[in-house]
C-alpha cells in the first residue's frame, strides 16, 4: 500500500514559460539564431527535468511510524518522533507540515491553535539512501489523547513556480495521553468508614482476630486474653497480639457527565474531583470502581472499572479519565446505574458526581441491599463530599 498521495499545484505562468520555449525553439531555426536557439534549448531541458524530477520525488521514500502511546502529566515535556528513510531521488529544501491536537503544545511559542488543531513547519532535506530522524518537542497542556492527524510534505518547483505535495495517507499511531489534574475535595475523612467488615483499613475500631499481624510489648490496657505466650515465652517479657484493622470499605464513583441530552460544561471539574479522589482511595488502600456515562461497545455498555487499589489500578483510573471524549457519545445514567445494580460488583458506599438523576429506582434498590449514598458537590475552586439519605420503599405484603 502506497504511503503517499501525491499532487502538484502549478502556476499558470510554469505552463506559459514552457510553451514560449517551445515556440522560440521553432523560431530560432526558421531564422537561424543561435542564442535564441541556445536559450530556448535550456529552458526546455530544465522544464523537462523539473517534471521528471517531480514525478519521481518520493517515490521511494519511506516513513517509519511506530506505534507508541506516550504518558504525561500537565506541563511535561515530550517529543513527537518522525522517521524517514529515502531510496529514491534527494529531496531539497522541502517544508514538512505536521497537524497534532492541541491537548499538547509546541515548545516554540509562535505557533497558535487554529480549531483545536497545531501547524508546525520543519525545512525539510534528505538525500538518496539517507535517514533522517526529525523530533518536535511539545509540552502537555490539557487533559486528553493527542495524535497527529495530518502530515504534508512540500516540494518546490526548480523555477519557484508551484509545488508538488506527499500528503501521509496512512493512520499515525503515536500518541500523547495526558492525565487531569486534580481539583481538591476538601472533606475525603468522610470516606473513612466506621462499619465493621473485612477489608484491611488504616484506621477502624474493628481488627480482624482471625489475621495476627505481630505483637508488641504489653501494656496495662491491653485484655489478659490478648497476651501471646509463646512469644511471652521466647523474649521473657510479656507479649499482646497486635490484628489486622478492618472496616466495610469499597466505594463506587458514578460520575454523570450529561446535562439532559448534551455533555455538562461541569466536566473538567468532575474529572478532576475524581482524580482527587482517585489518588486519596490508593493513599489510603481503600477499594473502589469507577463507572462514567459515555457509551462504550463491549460487554459494559459504558466506561467503568472494577474496585480496585494500588498503583496499576491508579493508572487504570487516570487513562480512564484523560479519554473521555468532551463530544463524545452519551449513554443514559439511569440505564447505567440500573446496569450497575443488575450485572457489576456492589460496593457498600456509592458516591455519585454530577448531575442528580431524575428517577431514583435503581438507588432505592441498592438503598435495600444496605449501599450508603454520598454525593460530590463542585464548589468553585475546590469540591466536598456530603451524605445524601434514600428513602427506602416500604414492601407491602399482600
Amino acid at each position: 500500500m502506497k504511503q503517499w498521495r501525491k499532487y502538484t499545484v502549478e502556476d499558470q505562468y510554469f505552463s506559459v514559460t514552457g510553451l514560449i520555449a517551445i515556440i522560440l525553439f521553432f523560431a530560432s531555426l526558421y531564422f537561424n539564431s543561435w542564442p535564441v536557439f541556445f536559450a530556448a534549448v535550456t529552458v526546455i531541458i530544465l522544464s523537462y527535468s523539473n517534471k521528471k524530477y517531480l514525478k519521481l520525488a518520493g517515490k521511494n521514500l519511506i516513513f517509519h511510524d511506530q506505534k507508541r502511546r506516550d504518558k504525561f502529566f500537565s506541563e511535561e515535556s515530550g517529543e513527537w518522533i518522525l522517521h524517514f528513510e529515502n531510496r529514491g531521488v534527494p529531496i531539497m529544501k522541502g517544508e514538512l507540515l505536521v497537524y497534532f491536537d492541541d491537548v499538547v503544545s509546541p515548545s516554540d511559542e509562535k505557533y497558535v491553535p487554529r480549531l483545536s488543531i497545531y501547524e508546525v513547519s520543519i525545512p525539510f532535506s534528505i538525500n538518496f539512501r539517507q535517514s533522517n530522524i526529525i523530533r518536535i518537542p511539545f509540552v502537555a497542556r490539557n487533559r486528553g489523547l493527542a495524535k497527529i492527524r495530518k502530515m504534508e510534505l512540500h516540494i518546490p518547483h526548480f523555477f519557484g513556480l508551484g509545488e508538488t505535495v506527499l500528503e501521509y495517507n496512512q493512520l499515525m499511531m503515536q500518541e500523547a495521553l495526558v492525565y487531569p489534574q486534580t481539583l481538591t475535595v476538601k472533606n475525603k475523612n468522610i470516606l473513612m468508614t466506621d462499619r465493621q467488615g473485612d477489608s484491611e483499613a488504616p484506621f477502624s475500631l474493628f481488627e480482624d482476630l482471625l489475621a495476627p499481624a505481630g505483637t508488641r510489648d504489653y501494656s496495662r490496657s491491653d485484655s489478659f486474653n490478648r497476651i501471646h505466650w509463646k512469644a511471652t515465652a521466647r523474649k521473657q517479657v510479656l507479649q499482646t497480639k497486635i490484628f489486622d484493622k478492618v472496616a466495610e470499605t469499597g466505594w463506587n464513583l458514578s460520575i454523570n457527565i450529561s446535562d439532559r441530552h448534551s455533555i455538562t460544561g461541569e466536566i473538567e471539574e468532575l474529572l478532576k474531583s475524581t482524580a482527587d479522589l482517585a489518588y486519596y482511595f490508593v493513599q489510603m488502600n481503600i477499594p473502589f470502581s469507577l463507572c462514567i456515562n459515555i457509551r462504550l461497545a463491549g460487554n459494559t455498555p459504558f466506561y467503568y472499572i472494577p474496585a480496585g487499589t494500588g498503583k496499576q489500578h491508579l493508572q487504570k483510573v487516570l487513562e480512564m479519565l484523560a479519554l473521555v471524549d468532551a463530544h463524545g457519545s452519551i449513554y443514559p445514567y439511569e440505564k447505567m446505574l440500573s446496569f450497575y445494580n443488575r450485572h457489576l460488583s456492589i460496593q457498600p458506599f456509592f458516591l455519585h458526581g454530577g448531575k442528580e438523576p431524575k428517577h431514583a429506582d435503581s438507588l432505592q434498590l441498592l438503598a435495600q441491599k444496605g449501599v450508603s449514598f454520598y454525593d460530590l458537590l463542585l464548589q468553585g475552586e475546590h469540591a466536598m463530599i456530603q451524605k445524601k439519605t434514600i428513602v427506602k420503599r416500604k414492601v407491602v405484603s399482600s
